[in-house]
């Protein structure tokens, strides 16, 4: 009886490490169907079944949560197979063995709870920094990515000793905020303004707009504020256990340790000049003068000296610059350009794409813009590139390495299809009747 039970156990909850087990498989067809009995769209299916079923563990104790993306290729494989049974396999083989050895797994774990312990934050970039041999993929010489990191978290790591099983999931805190419908009627209407300006082709934006922006990254000076900032970059979401979410360890910390300079951080400002295929970055420095009119006006000039550099002996080199709402390009109430951006265009023989008036411009664009998706992979890799000791780092090295992970960027990016996407942003952007878009 014993060994029948110990089989039967077996059958429902063993597996292969990170797949489901035959009862969570049975779970989630069960969720699909009730779903789908009580008469929902498919919309937002996925997601619900896939926090309720759970992946088998390391050494028998249970995983994390699939992707929805996971579930959604289980389903395929129900719906292909007609004799389909929870815990069917028909895969002689899974694939390549990790690269990340069982024991280094344990490694990182260890150090992933520890380092949660001491109060820090358990970041990628961090964990990266930590366990750089242990996280280290042999056959790139890189550290594994986010998704493999998060496996062996979600998998090995708790917060109670008494119940290991409880493993870490990226649980969520709060909701994110939507964007409202006047928002989303504000950015489609402008999605169809910009479509009827002559239906100008990817090749036009191509060779005639700069994208740039001003930016910043604020620099922690001592441990303590970097901890600090840690602390405050916790969002939505999460690594926990479920039975320890209110504990303080668990709970973000104060927003502003961010966003002011104060005691311990310094602000150091910079920009991205996206055009014709290539990202360059312009340092400002720490004393610049920030999101002000007199801020746009440098930024101009700087923008001007890049081009020439780049564009020695060219007759057409792009002259149109676009910009988002920032307060420094535009009046924050009405669209107005402010005079000191609109004579350093001036000065410098550059037009702003909204001309003097942006009013019809939204200022949520976030994913639409494409210079915003080129501050987004520079961001990625400043945080993915930190020292082990971040406070340590200079001005100067920090100003070096930015200019490597723009390199780095323009060498293995699609820069190019990036410059030439703008139009097809702006389709996806009416197609959605200005909600939210994904590329």
């Amino acid at each position: 009886m014993t060994s029948q039970q110990e089989l039967l156990r077996e059958a429902w909850l063993g597996g292969r490490v990170g797949s489901l087990s035959a009862l969570s498989e049975a779970r989630a067809w069960a969720l699909r169907e009730v779903w789908r009995e009580s008469g929902k769209s498919d919309h937002g299916m996925l997601p619900f079944i896939a926090c309720k079923v759970k992946k088998v563990g390391v050494g028998g104790r249970v995983g994390g949560c699939p992707s929805p993306s996971a579930i959604s290729q289980f389903f395929e494989k129900i719906n292909a197979d007609r004799d389909w049974f929870p815990g069917k396999s028909m895969q002689e083989s899974h694939g390549p063995q990790s690269v990340i050895t069982p024991k280094n797994q344990a490694i990182v774990a260890r150090s992933a709870m520890a380092m949660k312990d001491r109060g820090e934050e358990v970041t990628y970039p961090a964990m990266v920094a930590a366990n750089k041999n242990a996280l280290m993929n042999p056959e790139t010489g890189k550290p594994v990515g986010k998704k493999r990191l998060y496996s062996i978290m979600s998998e090995r790591c708790y917060d109670d000793t008494a119940h290991p099983e409880d493993t870490w999931q990226f649980q969520s805190r709060a909701s994110k905020v939507a964007l409202t419908e006047p928002a989303q009627q504000r950015r489609y209407k402008w999605a169809l303004h910009m479509q009827g300006e002559g239906g100008r082709s990817d090749e036009w934006y191509y060779k005639n707009l700069v994208w740039t922006d001003l930016c910043n990254s604020v620099l922690a000076r001592t441990e303590q504020r970097h901890q600090e900032m840690a602390l405050a970059k916790k969002r939505g979401k999460e690594w926990m256990s479920s039975g320890c979410k209110f504990d303080s360890i668990n709970l973000p910390g104060k927003p502003e340790a961010t966003k002011q300079r104060g005691y311990g951080a310094i602000r150091v400002w910079w920009a991205p000049v996206l055009t014709r295929g290539k990202l360059h970055i312009e340092i400002l420095g720490s004393d610049f003068v920030g999101e002000t009119p007199e801020g746009a006006a440098v930024l101009v000039s700087k923008v001007r000296s890049a081009l020439n550099i780049r564009f020695q002996g060219e007759e057409t080199p792009p002259k149109t610059v676009f910009t988002d709402r920032g307060q420094g390009f535009y009046a924050i109430r009405g669209g107005q350009i402010t005079p000191e951006y609109k004579a350093a265009l001036r000065n410098h023989s550059l037009k702003p794409y909204c001309g003097d008036n942006a009013a019809v411009q939204p200022g949520q664009l976030q994913e639409v813009l494409l210079h915003e998706t080129a501050v987004a992979w520079i961001r990625y890799r400043e945080k993915t590139t930190r020292m082990t000791k971040p406070w340590e780092e200079t001005v100067e090295q920090f100003i070096s390495r930015m200019k490597g992970i723009v390199q780095e960027i323009n060498d293995t990016l699609d820069v190019e299809g990036l410059c030439r996407a703008f139009p097809k942003r702006l389709q996806k952007l009416v197609d959605a009747k200005g909600d939210r878009i994904q590329h």
